[in-house]
């Protein structure tokens, strides 16, 4: 930061704020240029990897240079109709998609077809030691979801409804579906694993496609530079097709040259990247932080909502002695919730987040609505949890093992609060706390612990559902298996009215917490972002698909006149 007057710097603080509370007089004059840095929502965490064929859950939050058949329309959040704040890590409502590699897309009923019309300007970028500038056709994205649908890494059942993928010509690719599937746009087109890579990439050997030199896509930018445990950056790529109209005049997007990541591991370190201006946007700030930064840098702008994640201690359904629902009840009844919402949280959270989000109108059942077994789960009941525990044959009490990521705070806090209350029920909690691949690569493992602490991604309202609790799936860490369950997810997803797919997953949801008790359910905190005013046409969205932010970078521009008259 240069020096500046700290008089100077209140006026600008207030004269800013005057501005941004009014609105804007006239309209701003866009700098393109300059380079966006950015603390994500993954802070703590390097790409996982980047080979596309390993059906990463994070290739989309890295992947900034890959581009997806369909995107979810920022005209629907903050900045037009704000229905959506754009903050799910993969929730998107169907009528709110709009064309990404496709410029327009049909459905067909017989035969049964999805039809993608993909645009006629894409072009791949040059990739020294890969390809040279092409042009995309339909055949890369065929090739696409083929290989990653052959990967010994993809998730059960995942494209089972799929007979197979073509390319009609160069500019049309043809779904053929066995079978409904009203998931199928997540799936397909805006989801975890569908960010389109080119067959020259998937062609290389593993090592290969694992290097980030061979990453490569359509997408606004380019990936320049990967320093494990400090940053990824990413530059303009000067092929891309994209556009944005702004104060009636269009640019080429990106806006800006370029975006890096910072991977900053420690918190207070990240705080005061933010805080000192290096810098620009800090996407997940906990609540303990949130006045101090208001403090000591009153410009920041601020944006508040629930996160996007169920949080639960997870219990093995499989093994003993979590495989006894009386057990899994008593291990919630020990555990004091709302003292965790309101102490650890400072009431900052909602109490019940997962399975359905809080956000999903029509899905989603609060605790004081539940029936007499749910809502029981959220009141504090050691005494009740020792009956529970007797007649399941534990009276002398039991000791399990959990694993926990160490790079989740609010998990190493909260880890240590139900030591607290296991202990005072005659339960033994062994902590392990693991660095992020390794607690990664527990779930599902034979050797993942009875116990196991996860933030598990909030979606769509099927997909959530099925991705952990249909039995065998990949994101199941309970390893819950259960035949209704199971029968009643394939009912949703081969049903095409709207309104009776709601009250299938409304009443699943319920049963699954009511009935079910598959884990530890624990308050989720309210997520706070903060960026700097300078950062410009940004509205504190996330997400414009699973975990997919590179469309809101590429639309941000920086005030460079703006950022030096503050001093930074």
């Amino acid at each position: 930061m240069k020096a500046v007057k700290s008089g100077k710097r209140l006026l600008l603080a207030g004269a800013l704020g005057v501005a941004m509370a009014a609105g804007s007089l006239q309209a701003e004059e866009v700098q393109t240029g300059g380079e966006l840095n950015v603390v994500t929502v993954y802070r703590t965490l390097d790409a996982v990897t980047w080979d596309p064929a390993t059906w990463n859950w994070k290739n989309s939050h890295d992947g900034l240079f890959f581009d997806h058949l369909l995107r979810g329309n920022l005209e629907y959040g903050p900045r037009g109709q704000n229905v959506n704040n754009f903050t799910h890590q993969a929730f998107i409502p169907y009528e709110q998609l709009e064309g990404d590699l496709a410029e327009s897309w049909e459905v067909k009923e017989d035969p049964l077809q999805i039809i993608f019309h993909l645009r006629d300007d894409v072009y791949w970028p040059a990739r020294e030691g890969l390809m040279e500038r092409r042009k995309l056709v339909a055949s890369d994205v065929t090739n696409h979801f083929e290989k990653i649908w052959q990967s010994e890494r993809r998730v059960p059942e995942f494209y089972d409804f799929i007979d197979k993928f073509e390319a009609k010509d160069d500019r049309t690719v043809v779904l053929h579906l066995n079978q409904w599937h009203s998931n199928w746009h997540y799936r397909l087109a805006w989801g975890y694993f569908d960010g389109i890579a080119p067959p020259e990439w998937h062609a290389l050997d593993p090592e290969g496609r694992g290097d980030w030199k061979n990453a490569t896509g359509t997408g606004a930018y380019k990936l320049t530079s990967v320093e494990r445990g400090s940053a990824q950056v990413y530059e303009r790529n000067d092929d891309h097709w994209d556009t944005v109209e702004l104060n009636g005049k269009t640019y080429d997007l990106p806006l800006n040259d370029k975006v890096t990541y910072r991977i900053i591991k420690d918190e207070s370190s990240a705080i005061a990247a933010l805080r000192s201006g290096r810098v620009d946007i800090m996407e997940a700030i906990r609540w303990q932080f949130v006045d101090e930064l208001k403090r000591g840098a009153p410009e920041l702008v601020w944006r508040e909502a629930v996160e996007s994640s169920g949080h639960y201690m997870s219990l093995r359904n499989d093994i003993a002695p979590f495989n006894d629902v009386r057990v899994r009840r008593a291990m919630n009844l020990a555990v004091d919730q709302r003292a965790i919402l309101e102490g650890l949280l400072d009431g900052r959270g909602v109490l019940l987040e997962y399975p359905m989000s809080s956000n999903q109108t029509g899905y989603y059942t609060p605790v004081e609505e539940l029936r007499d077994g749910g809502k029981e789960l959220f009141d504090y009941n050691p005494d009740r949890a020792r009956e529970l525990l007797k007649e399941a044959g534990h009276d002398k009490g039991l000791t399990f093992r959990v694993q926990v990521f160490s790079g989740n705070p609010y998990h190493m806090d909260l880890v240590n609060m139900l030591e607290a209350y296991y202990s005072a029920v005659g339960i033994k909690m062994e902590v392990q706390a693991m660095e992020y691949g390794a607690y990664r690569s527990m779930m599902g493992h034979e050797n993942q612990a009875p116990g196991y602490m996860i933030s598990n991604g909030a979606g769509n309202p099927l997909q959530v559902i099925r991705k952990s609790f249909l039995g065998g799936q990949t994101w199941n860490p309970d390893r819950h298996a259960d035949t209704f369950v199971d029968e009643q997810i394939n009912e949703a997803i081969k049903e095409r009215d709207p309104e009776v797919q709601q009250r299938i997953l409304r009443d699943l949801n319920r049963y699954i917490i009511e009935e079910r008790v598959p884990h530890v359910f624990l308050p989720t905190p309210m997520g706070y972002s903060a960026w700097w005013p300078w950062v410009k046409n940004y509205h504190g969205e996330l997400r414009v698909g699973a975990v997919r932010p590179g469309p809101i970078y590429s639309r941000i521009w920086i005030d460079q006149e703006m950022k030096e008259e503050m001093g930074y």
